[in-house]
């Protein structure tokens, strides 16, 4: 079996240019992701099924984990209708369902939650939501409530979570490799103080700074406990740069920063690298914590240099209006106008306490004089506007996850690598809601339990 083959440490070299590769043919044509994925799914979910079965669901995590991580990319490359746009949300629900079936209920929770986001199903208070509305809206927190579900705290070990973890990357890394190929050369941008699409192969700069983000985080807790998901530390160090700039150049920072958020809470929590001996981290893993992060501070000046300082401007939240003077800089402007998104929010729910106005419909009633229709980027928000009492409910239990897997793993050594996935999925809702993969499956790979001997 490939996928086996691929788990093994001994090749990660080999896969990870045999990704650059992939990344590299997608910019010529579709077929290239369409073949692998479905050669790969075809391949490897017969035996992921009869380990499930045996209560081993590692093989099951790696193979969904896997083809879900190619989700923007599937996007970028316009693989639609081979490849489902909504890849993550299709497969991350498939997921949950067969964790399930396989290996019980374990989270009465995660099905409650699940229940909770059902009913908005069945109205609509705008008569306009579609198709695309529901499964881009309601499969992404039916996903999480599926997923938490089978997998709270089923026991796994630090080496399982490892491997899951260099799958994603692969797939990141495939998205940054097309969108480096498919970047113009730096004289023929123009850096303005907006969002780049000519940096993200012309597809949402918000969705692929997202995996960028991922990318770079994940690339760096490899380096930090010496995993080498590149197959060479190096490799990893030079990966870790390519992540970091093509990002800030995205001029999309939400991604970025969730990045750089787990990037310090790697540095700075107790226990989430291998490298510790009687609660101190050796000399060794803090050299290359500070190294690195050195090196991301060369690279965002670099990136600044060559945007003509608008990348610094852009981290500051200055717009072309506030350079002339004509705006100020406020809360709202700073997060591009996502407080205002939140505040109709707000006023949605309170005009529909109980029901909200249906899943999918909030972006429609915001605005409705001016016809103005703005995509959710704010999860909660989001959820009270659309769901109302149930969505506030789902809320609470989905936001109050990191504390409560905090306290159930208080013995365990592992458990702030968990906390961080958790922080990272919740930390992805306030600028980019759940359009992509990366909130369901963090909270679910955030859920389970890291067996203290391996």
């Amino acid at each position: 079996m490939i996928l086996e083959g691929m788990a093994s440490d001994r090749r990660n070299l080999f896969w990870t240019l045999a990704h650059i590769v992939l990344g590299f043919l997608c910019t010529l044509t579709p077929f290239a992701l369409i073949i692998w994925f479905y050669f790969i799914f075809a391949t490897n979910l017969a035996k992921s099924l009869n380990l499930l079965s045996e209560k081993k669901p590692t093989f099951f995590l790696m193979l969904f984990s896997y083809l879900i991580s190619f989700e923007v990319l599937d996007r970028m490359a316009k693989t639609s209708p081979f490849i489902p746009y909504e890849l993550g949300k299709y497969f991350l629900v498939l997921m949950g369902v067969l964790g399930i079936l396989y290996l019980g209920v374990r989270s009465q929770m995660g099905i409650l939650m699940a229940i909770l986001i059902t009913p908005a199903l069945f109205y609509d208070f705008s008569g306009q939501r579609n198709q695309f509305d529901i499964v881009n809206y309601l499969l992404g927190p039916l996903a999480v409530g599926l997923g938490l579900a089978f997998a709270d705290q089923f026991p796994i070990s630090k080496i399982a979570l490892n491997q899951i973890l260099k799958f994603v990357f692969w797939g990141c890394l495939a998205s940054l490799t097309y969108t480096y190929i498919l970047t113009p050369d730096f004289e023929d941008i123009e850096f303005s103080l907006k969002a780049n699409f000519d940096t993200t192969a012309g597809h949402s700069s918000n969705q692929v700074s997202t995996v960028l983000g991922l990318g770079m985080f994940l690339v760096f807790y490899s380096l930090f406990n010496g995993l080498n998901f590149s197959g060479n530390r190096i490799f990893d160090g030079i990966i870790l740069a390519g992540f970091t700039f093509q990002g800030l150049i995205s001029f999309s920072r939400g991604g970025m920063m969730v990045g750089a958020l787990g990037v310090v809470l790697i540095l700075f929590l107790p226990e989430v690298g291998y490298r510790i001996k009687q609660g101190v981290r050796s000399h060794r893993s803090m050299l290359i914590g500070f190294v690195a992060m050195i090196s991301l501070y060369g690279i965002f000046e670099a990136a600044n240099a060559i945007t003509g300082g608008n990348l610094l401007l852009r981290y500051q939240g200055e717009t072309q209006g506030t350079v002339l003077g004509s705006k100020e800089i406020t809360a709202d402007h700073f997060v591009t106008g996502r407080l205002v998104i939140l505040e109709k929010d707000f006023a949605l729910w309170l005009d529909h306490p109980i029901t909200g106005v249906g899943v999918g419909v909030s972006k429609y009633l915001r605005d409705p004089e001016n016809e103005s229709i703005v995509a959710a980027h704010v999860e909660l928000s989001r959820l009270i506007a659309d769901h109302g009492l149930l969505g506030f409910m789902f809320a609470f239990i989905f936001f109050k996850k990191p504390r409560d897997n905090w306290k159930l793993n208080k013995n365990s050594m592992h458990r702030n690598i968990l906390f961080v996935l958790l922080i990272i999925a919740i930390a992805t809702t306030f600028h980019a809601a759940m359009r992509t993969f990366i909130t369901p499956l963090f909270m679910i790979l955030g859920s389970f339990k890291i067996k203290e001997t391996q």
